[in-house]
């Protein structure tokens, strides 16, 4: 009889969480497990693309024969936590660093959105009162009252 797609999954879990939930585990948990453990998973050659399988029977013979410390040795763990440790406390630093920078950026994005907001009102303000002069003045009195707002302070400070 042939087998169904369902039958064939059984036989190979293929993602953490099939892993985990067939241990009755969190993922965080059967991740730690393999690093620390030994927890038997098959990951493919390449070894980058964060695929991760595992076969039943091989979790079930783990667990029933004891769970072995991975196979790193006490030294080369180690050497291992000193080098990673080092890492970490560069990549925090430089996470701070970037944080600095960031709170930085917005406040001077905040800063100037203040600003332009200030000038946008102050152009509404502007243009109100020039429909106003421009309905109700004659052609020849619109030209002086335009160039006189328009070289107010305010506006040379835009450009």
């Amino acid at each position: 009889m042939p087998r169904t797609h369902s039958a064939a999954r059984l036989d190979l879990l293929t993602s953490w969480k099939e892993i985990a939930n067939f241990l009755g585990k969190g993922v965080r948990t059967v991740q730690r497990w393999e690093a620390t453990l030994g927890l038997p998973v098959i990951r493919p050659a390449d070894n980058c693309s964060g695929i991760v399988m595992a076969r039943p029977s091989d979790l079930e013979a783990w667990v029933l024969n004891g769970r072995q410390p991975s196979r790193r040795s006490a030294k080369g763990s180690q050497q291992i936590d000193t080098a990673t440790r080092a890492t970490f406390a560069e990549c925090v630093r430089e996470l701070h660093r970037c944080h600095a920078e960031a709170k930085a950026l917005f406040d001077q994005v905040e800063a100037t959105r203040v600003v332009l907001q200030r000038e946008i009102e102050r152009l509404r303000l502007l243009y109100r009162e020039w429909d106003a002069i421009r309905c109700h003045a004659p052609s020849d009195e619109l030209a002086p009252t335009i160039s006189a707002v328009m070289s107010a302070p305010a506006i040379s400070k835009m450009n």
